[in-house]
């Protein structure tokens, strides 16, 4: 598998990551947001700062929801993830990414189901470790 893609329970809006490269230490990937208005992509990598798929790993542990914020990003802060949950099984998961110059850049709210959970955790995991 060389990407996963996940389409957002609330407007069909696409999360996708895809696999660049890989070594024994790290995984360079990209995070790909398509909306019905927005569309964008950033690199990321599992180097320093481990894998999102902690976060989605966490998210599918606590699916009948939880306080606060989830959080992860990537070393250059070019990817970030932050996710929380309502009491009727929707999980907002904030979606952060930017450009090249770091001056530009997406942010897109997407809406998941509770029920999602556990396949998002088990295909990142399987993609990025």
């Amino acid at each position: 598998m060389s990407s996963a893609i996940f389409k957002a329970a609330g407007d069909g809006s696409l999360l996708t990551f895809e696999v660049t490269s890989s070594s024994a230490t790290d995984v360079d990937f990209n995070v790909h947001v398509r909306t019905p208005h927005f569309a964008g992509q950033a690199p990321a990598s599992t180097f320093m700062n481990g894998s999102p798929s902690a976060l989605f790993a966490e998210m599918a542990s606590e699916w009948t929801g939880w306080r606060g914020q989830k959080t992860w990003q990537d070393l250059e802060s070019r990817v970030s993830f932050s996710a929380s949950s309502d009491s009727t099984g929707h999980v907002t998961l904030r979606v952060e990414l930017k450009g090249q110059d770091y001056d530009s850049g997406l942010t897109v709210n997407l809406m998941f189901e509770a029920s999602q959970l556990d396949a998002m955790a088990s295909s990142i995991s399987e993609l990025l470790g």
